[in-house]
């Protein structure tokens, strides 16, 4: 079945599936640092616009009627360096893990960042996080300096546009 890519609110309904599947695989990997349910919900109301128009956008994929990832892309904002924009929430349902859309949210948050004059991208991760770790490297992002305070990353990555 087709996947599709589509723009979307985090807090509309599919914005909304996307975003407690991506907090809830956290929150499996790591039960000592992110207790649910709050911790899913706080991580969801944490920043609700900082990924909508002008802000950002927020990306789901969706097979037929089912959301099986999700990424954004952060334009401005917090501690998003100048010129560049931050991926961020990027999560693959693990029933289609395996089969590239990872890297394909990843290239359309690519091809938007750089519709939108980006220099940059950075990024940030966790420790143990390893597939996405493995697709940031695949994929041109190189391990940096911090560039934010995340409590839960331990690795900065950034790719230069141009």
């Amino acid at each position: 079945m087709e996947i599709a890519l589509t723009a979307v609110r985090p807090d509309s309904p599919d914005g909304l599936t996307a975003l407690r599947a991506y907090a809830g695989e956290l929150a499996r990997r790591w039960p000592d640092r992110a207790p649910e349910p709050q911790w899913s919900e706080e991580l969801i109301a944490d920043d609700p616009l900082a990924l909508t128009p002008p802000s950002g956008i927020f990306v789901v994929a969706k097979q037929g009627e089912r959301v099986v990832a999700c990424g954004g892309l952060r334009l401005e904002g917090g501690d998003v360096p100048p010129g560049a924009g931050e991926i961020k929430r990027m999560w693959v349902d693990p029933d289609v893990r395996g089969q590239g859309l990872g890297r394909r949210v990843l290239a359309h948050l690519t091809d938007l960042a750089r519709e939108a004059g980006l220099r940059r991208l950075v990024l940030d991760t966790a420790d143990d996080l390893l597939e996405a770790r493995a697709l940031y490297a695949r994929e041109g992002f190189v391990e940096t300096e911090p560039y934010n305070a995340n409590p839960y990353a331990h690795h900065w990555y950034s790719r230069d546009l141009w």
